[in-house]
């Protein structure tokens, strides 16, 4: 009984456990780095260079690279910081770190540009799938990456033995060290991630580096270190598997992966709220990136609640920017289509277009973030659509065009500035609009119109220079005005002249 009690009272507090146990060990076994701190790592160039890591309290830590020197005290806690002049791209480096018992040596390092790729399976489905049609890239400047993956993926079925025993001890992940994007290496990499390290590394002729850690399945609380989701959220922490916040099939995957239900307090799973953070974040803490790309939502759309996601969205960009102590952009994928009676039968229910409107409120909600569209990509009945190159050039468009401000590259498809109404036709601004056309040459589809009433009626659109005419004779007086807003848009067909897709959205219209 005993027993019972000290493990519920452990998980419960699972999150400064973990924490005290990792500080005690560093304080027993001396200096220690983060793992992306290994031999042919990729360092963030161009900014001050923030070192940090472990040792035992009162030790002097010195960290040398490219001719650049820091000295530190180790704090009470166990851990150090360092801040170096910014390094120029380039490598090879030699960088050290030590102390007066130990000394870490790194070699082949390079500086260049560092993002990390994260969220759920759209960002975890490899290259292995396209090795057939792709070659390695003709890189001249150094590709790599970095992955940390579950040992045991969130699939349906039960784990084999063990692996309950190591989720509760947080040991999940396995890391790859820091490899080249090319072959034999490049089957295990994400697709979306890498067309994007690709496009940068083309266009920037600078190193890249990618720090890959989705987990297929996750909801935007499983990334939310537990302490932030009780101050800001703490409705998500009750009662997991009989909380209504919760899609009902996550509880389903984990009772089916551990083998029976059993109290959240007594056995951990990667869908509980704040694992992923535990095991994906909090080990790669304060490493120097540039930013971030992240593909999810799709484990939110069963729940009819738009407003509970774009809460933790924002949370998730806002703690995840506190843990590094900057505002780094965060780039990430307005959510596909898929039809769900055909993906997951009949009587179900997703809510993929409100997702998507509180993922397009999110722009205006949140500094530096950008927004890349994936419903022209879908396929009917799978949430993994197969083309994955456009999904990561167009990422890689946003962080072109905002991060390194090469304003020839347009960043995204038509997104909608205001609608009003004039001499009864409804009219849309858009930015990004230049070339505004149809993709097939025919009239604008999937616009619709409601009123008052909120009863959204078909309507007709059509193109008049770099703005968008809409006419709906069933409204007599309307307020709001949508497209693409269907679970599965296939139809859906306006672009601007580079061929991006418009934003799905639905806005007020101003009379």
């Amino acid at each position: 009984m005993l027993r019972r009690v000290l493990s519920i009272i452990k998980r419960t507090l699972y999150p400064f456990y973990f924490n005290l146990k990792c500080v005690n060990k560093e304080r027993v076994r001396g200096l220690k780095m983060s793992p992306l701190y290994a031999d042919g790592m990729i360092l963030q160039c161009n900014k001050p260079l923030r070192i940090q890591g472990q040792a035992c309290s009162g030790e002097w830590v010195t960290v040398r690279i490219a001719g650049h020197m820091q000295q530190t005290c180790c704090r009470s806690d166990g851990r150090w910081e360092v801040v170096l002049e910014a390094i120029l791209p380039g490598g090879p480096f030699r960088m050290e770190v030590s102390t007066p018992k130990k000394q870490l040596v790194y070699k082949d390092v390079y500086a260049g540009e560092v993002w990390l790729c994260s969220g759920q399976s759209n960002m975890v489905v490899t290259m292995r799938n396209y090795l057939p049609e792709n070659r390695d890239p003709n890189n001249r400047v150094p590709y790599r990456y970095f992955s940390l993956y579950p040992f045991a993926p969130t699939y349906p079925g039960k784990w084999a033995w063990g692996v309950n025993r190591c989720i509760n001890r947080y040991r999940y992940i396995s890391y790859t060290g820091w490899r080249e994007c090319r072959s034999p290496f490049l089957g295990d990499l994400s697709a979306i991630a890498y067309y994007y390290g690709e496009e940068l590394s083309s266009r920037l002729g600078i190193p890249v580096g990618l720090i890959v850690n989705p987990v297929g399945g996750t909801a935007e609380y499983c990334w939310i270190e537990r302490h932030v989701l009780q101050q800001e959220f703490p409705e998500i922490l009750s009662n997991w598997y009989e909380n209504s916040r919760v899609t009902e099939w996550m509880k389903e995957r984990a009772i089916e992966n551990i083998g029976k239900s059993v109290p959240e307090q007594e056995q951990l799973h990667p869908y509980h709220p704040g694992y992923c953070y535990e095991v994906c974040i909090r080990p790669i803490k304060g490493y120097p990136i540039r930013g971030c790309i992240w593909f999810a939502g799709e484990s939110s759309a069963q729940l009819n609640d738009s407003v509970q996601f774009e809460r933790l969205q924002e949370l998730l960009i806002r703690s995840w920017r506190t843990d590094w102590g900057e505002c780094f952009p965060f780039n990430y994928v307005q959510l596909h289509g898929v039809n769900y009676e055909n993906a997951f039968g009949k009587g179900t229910k997703y809510y993929y277009s409100e997702i998507r409107e509180a993922q397009r409120k999110l722009l205006k909600k949140i500094p530096y973030v950008g927004m890349a569209v994936s419903y022209d990509l879908s396929v009917e009945d799978n949430v993994h659509f197969k083309n994955r190159r456009p999904m990561g050039e167009r990422l890689a468009r946003l962080a072109l065009h905002y991060t390194y401000g090469q304003k020839d590259v347009v960043p995204c498809g038509p997104l909608p500035r205001e609608a009003w109404l004039h001499e009864n036709l409804i009219r849309i601004k858009f930015d990004f609009a230049s070339g505004l056309q149809t993709s097939d040459g025919a009239s604008v589809q999937t616009m619709k119109v409601a009123g008052a009433d909120g009863k959204f009626y078909p309507a007709d659109g059509r193109i008049e220079e770099e703005q968008l005419l809409v006419a709906c004779p069933e409204v007599q007086s309307p307020c709001r005005v949508h497209y693409a807003f269907d679970a599965y848009p296939c139809q859906a067909n306006l672009v601007n002249g580079d061929g991006l897709p418009a934003v799905a959205f639905e806005i007020e219209i101003t009379q």
